[in-house]
C-alpha cells in the first residue's frame, strides 16, 4: 500500500513537472500563447465619450508559456474601414513612451522579430529567450474614405522562458 502511494506521488509530480507553467502575470488580463502561433482579434468600438477605443483580446495583453520559443504573435482587425500599417505595434522607446513604462534599450529587437502586414493582420515572432515584460503600442489607421483619426492602445508581452538549459525545453 505504502509502495502504491509513494509511485503514485512520484508520478503525480513527475506530471506536474513536465507540463508547460506560466509566469504569473503582471496585469489583470491577457491572452496565453504557446507555439507555434497565437491570435488576437483587433475591434474598434465606440469609448462611451463619442470617441473610439481599441477592444482587443486580452486587452492586447499576451503571455508567452513557458518552453515555448519562437511564437507568431498575430493581431486581427475585425472592424471595416480601419487597417493596420507598417507601424501599428511599436515598442515603447523613451522617445514613444509618452507617460508609459518604457523598455530597457535594445529589449525589443532583442526579443521580438517584426513580419510584414496586410491592411487587416499584422504579426511578430517573440524568440521569448529572457524573462521580460516589453510595452507597445498598437495602432490602427481610418482607411481611405473612413473618416476620423487613428485609434491606439497600450499592452505588453510577457516573455517567460524555459528555466532550464535549451535543450531541456525542445
Amino acid at each position: 500500500m505504502v509502495n502504491r502511494n509513494l509511485i503514485a506521488g512520484v508520478a503525480v509530480a513527475w506530471l506536474m513537472s513536465a507540463c508547460a507553467t506560466l509566469e504569473p502575470m503582471p496585469f489583470a488580463n491577457a491572452k496565453d500563447c504557446f507555439y507555434p502561433a497565437c491570435s488576437l482579434d483587433v475591434e474598434v468600438v465606440d469609448d462611451g465619450k463619442g470617441g473610439k477605443k481599441l477592444k482587443v483580446e486580452g486587452d492586447g495583453n499576451v503571455r508567452m508559456g513557458t518552453r515555448h520559443r519562437l511564437v507568431a504573435i498575430v493581431w486581427n482587425l475585425k472592424t471595416p474601414g480601419y487597417e493596420f500599417r507598417g507601424d501599428s505595434v511599436l515598442p515603447h522607446t523613451g522617445a514613444t513612451a509618452r507617460g508609459m513604462p518604457a523598455n530597457a534599450p535594445g529589449a525589443w529587437s532583442q526579443t521580438i522579430v517584426p513580419h510584414g502586414y496586410w491592411y487587416d493582420s499584422i504579426s511578430v515572432t517573440s524568440m521569448n529567450t529572457e524573462r521580460r515584460l516589453l510595452n507597445y503600442d498598437l495602432t490602427v489607421y481610418p482607411a481611405s474614405g473612413t473618416p476620423g483619426d487613428y485609434v491606439t492602445a497600450n499592452a505588453a508581452i510577457l516573455n517567460d522562458p524555459c528555466p532550464y538549459s535549451a535543450d531541456y525545453c525542445r
